[in-house]
């Protein structure tokens, strides 16, 4: 008995011995931490291109006996003892892959993988393709999945550069900016790797990211970049993004408005649900998107008392208003972009028959669409004016 405790003694000692070592943390301060990633080109003369990988680093430095002062450039890291600034290294080679082994010439620490915040594509690497970008990526077994991709106006490296006021690194700005953004335009939460591998794959889908730029002094998010196959093709404006999410998206929330003049309009803050159904007639595809809305009134200056009968009239009246703003964009889908912006390709698919070599940006566009609106109050909100 005595000589087998021994023995699992023994045993115990050892593998903790081993697994001491393999699980062995190295301080922040010897690591170079991402916070984002940003992908760019520069096209040459000869028609090669260079690829050119910038790296958003937080830079940790222990704070001492007295503390230190925390600037509008600085944040402290959770605990409160470190303190917490950003710096970009940038790393140019013929493929994305070898630009890892200039990267770390650069410096005398190793890399964290899966700490990055956002992935910042470029409007020249967009337009070229981001097909190799997200396979490296995947090839990569600690990669962060849930990574925030988006599109940027310019260069990756300038607004993975650009100062925040408030914020360590730009990046921890952008991710807030494109989470929260959900509340408001309708906007989906799904604009990660997996959700990008996913589409690139799926038949009857088409990508589309974030579009950001730094304006007035500030990272504003503009619009979305609608992508055909791998390639971004076009850039929509917030205006035309949130009617497009409206028809795109399972579920989303927004605000939208009744108004008839500077002082006489309706706030409307809801949230819709959309269903789509397909049918096919004589070889031509019919889409049917029902939008059911419900939320609140959170301003009203048109109604002086809103009444049933006034509730019922801005519920028709925002009715019509909202399939006019989605008959409009189906109308510039159908005709400018030629691309099926909805995902109702997928639809037909799934119904019809997959891998038949249908091109559904052709057939959505040349697709009898139509849109059925329901709109219902909830509450009313506190005043009336």
């Amino acid at each position: 008995m005595k000589k087998k405790k021994i023995i699992i003694m023994f045993l115990v000692v050892l593998i903790a011995s081993i697994y001491a070592e393999k699980l062995q943390v190295s301080p922040m301060e010897e690591l170079n931490v991402i916070a984002g990633i940003g992908y760019d080109i520069n096209k040459e003369l000869n028609g090669n291109v260079q690829y050119s990988v910038p790296f958003s680093l937080y830079d940790f430095k222990s704070k001492g006996k007295q503390g230190v002062r925390v600037t509008t450039k600085k944040a402290i890291a959770p605990g409160g003892n470190i303190e917490r600034e950003s710096s970009t290294i940038m790393a140019k080679s013929d493929t994305i892959g070898d630009t890892r082994e200039e990267r770390q010439l650069k410096s005398s620490k190793p890399y964290t993988i899966g700490t990055e915040k956002v992935a910042i594509i470029g409007e020249e690497q967009a337009v070229y393709g981001i097909l190799n970008m997200v396979n490296i990526f995947f090839s990569n077994a600690n990669t962060n999945d849930k990574n925030i991709f988006s599109v940027c106006k310019g260069k990756a490296e300038d607004i993975l550069r650009f100062k925040v006021e408030g914020y360590a690194s730009s990046s921890d700005y952008m991710e807030g900016m494109i989470k929260n953004a959900t509340n408001y335009n309708f906007l989906s939460s799904e604009y990660n790797l997996i959700n990008i591998y996913i589409t690139l794959d799926s038949e009857g889908k088409n990508l589309v990211l974030p579009y950001l730029e730094i304006k007035d002094n500030n990272i504003i998010h503009t619009g979305m970049a609608l992508f055909k196959g791998s390639k971004m093709v076009y850039v929509l404006p917030m205006d035309e993004s949130k009617i497009m999410n409206m028809l795109r998206e399972k579920k989303g929330k927004g605000i939208l408005n009744l108004q008839e003049g500077p002082d006489k309009y309706i706030n409307y803050d809801a949230m819709v649900k959309r269903k789509v159904k397909c049918n096919k007639i004589e070889g031509k595809y019919e889409f049917s998107i029902e939008l059911d809305f419900q939320g609140d009134i959170i301003d009203n200056t048109l109604y002086k008392d809103m009444k049933k009968e006034n509730e019922k009239e801005f519920e028709k009246l925002m009715e019509k208003k909202i399939e006019k703003m989605c008959y409009d964009f189906l109308d510039k889908m159908k005709n400018v972009y030629k691309i099926d912006c909805l995902n109702l390709g997928i639809y037909a698919a799934a119904k019809y028959g997959r891998e038949t070599g249908v091109d559904w940006n052709y057939e959505v566009s040349n697709a009898d669409i139509k849109v059925n609106v329901v709109v219902k109050i909830d509450k009313m909100g506190i005043g009336q004016y």
